[in-house]
């Protein structure tokens, strides 16, 4: 791997995660590998150089995923570069905001997370749309593995137990 490989790696990482705001880690990186313009190791080796150079951060969200963004230096190292960016790259960078966009929008539309309160289990469930939450519930349980089938059942049946309710209220 040549540092200018790895230069290029680190300014296609810094756009695709300052253009999709959540990106996980593994959507980023297979958008990167399916790019054609680094392998593994070269996305690798410039992701790991940005978290250690504090140009992205990571945090890990109730599924386990590493959640990405780009820090306030990493925006100033991105708009210095931008402009030397060849027509093809940029053409490949706007296609992938769009495709992460809808992958971000997918994930994020259905949410759950389990929460310990005393002796209680709490399932926060919700449905989410581009402009913030549309519905919302919580649900106490015995046990945590209670809470954890709920929220794997929320994912598939949200939408109806959504309208369920609202159905149920408008009566």
């Amino acid at each position: 791997m040549s540092s200018v490989d790895i230069a290029n790696a680190k300014i296609i990482i810094l756009h695709l995660v300052s253009d999709t705001p959540g990106v996980t880690y593994h959507m980023l990186m297979d958008k990167c590998l399916d790019s054609l313009y680094m392998d593994f190791f070269t996305f690798s080796q410039g992701y790991d150089e940005l978290i250690a150079a504090n140009m992205l951060e990571k945090a890990t969200d109730d599924s386990s995923d590493d959640i990405l963004y780009i820090t306030e230096g990493g925006k100033v190292i991105l708009n210095d570069v931008t402009d030397a960016l060849s027509s093809s790259l940029k053409q490949f960078l706007k296609k992938s905001e769009e495709e992460l966009g809808q992958l971000v929008s997918a994930r994020n539309h259905f949410k759950t997370s389990i929460r310990e309160d005393g002796d209680f289990y709490y399932a926060d469930l919700s449905i989410n749309d581009t402009t913030g939450i549309v519905f919302t519930t919580s649900i106490r349980c015995n046990d945590k593995e209670s809470c954890k089938k709920i929220c794997d059942s929320w994912k598939n049946n949200a939408e109806e137990v959504m309208n369920l309710v609202i159905k149920e209220l408008d009566n």
